[in-house]
């Protein structure tokens, strides 16, 4: 049986604040940027758009979460390539339990690896960092601002999995 998360409105504002640091469009295109893609020893996206960027850069993400939709339009998905696909369904302002294990999945075996949303990926951007190894960067897009860099660590890990704990999510690892 499928359980569903929903974000609570007091957790909304809190998210609204990027979780890393945020590279605005030009910046995207710098050297800082460029060299953060570049030796990151594990990238993973989450969005459409921030997908086709590093794809772009030549930088396959090991794991790329996009939903075919960017602002809430309907876009071309990314042709970045990938070796598995894990399907999911994600309403807006939610997290499944099918997102969650479909993340974990994500994380075991071949990469690069696909997670296709059905509905929204915007929060799993949460799971993504609370689940990715410490040496790996999660890209996230924050919408008229930019592309946000985090990196799994410690502190970020723990500050994700607190958040993802307040929706009442025990069992990320």
């Amino acid at each position: 049986m499928r359980r569903t998360y929903r974000l609570p409105e007091e957790l909304r504002a809190r998210l609204a604040t990027p979780l890393g640091t945020v590279y605005g469009g030009d910046e995207v295109k710098g050297a800082e940027f460029e060299r953060l893609v570049r030796t990151a020893p594990m990238t993973v996206t989450v969005g459409d758009r921030v997908t086709d960027t590093l794809g772009a850069m030549g930088r396959t993400p090991d794991v790329q979460v996009v939903d075919g939709f960017e602002r809430r339009i309907q876009r071309r998905v990314p042709t970045v390539p990938y070796s598995r696909l894990i399907k999911v369904e994600n309403p807006a302002g939610t997290l499944t339990s099918e997102a969650i294990s479909g993340m974990k999945e994500a994380f075991l075996g071949k990469k690069p690896v696909r997670v296709r949303v059905k509905g929204e990926e915007d929060l799993m951007a949460m799971l993504a960092i609370a689940m990715a190894p410490v040496s790996a960067i999660v890209f996230y897009g924050q919408p008229g601002v930019g592309v946000v860099a985090v990196k799994a660590n410690a502190v970020a890990k723990s500050r994700n999995r607190a958040i993802l704990a307040e929706m009442g999510i025990k069992e990320i690892h």
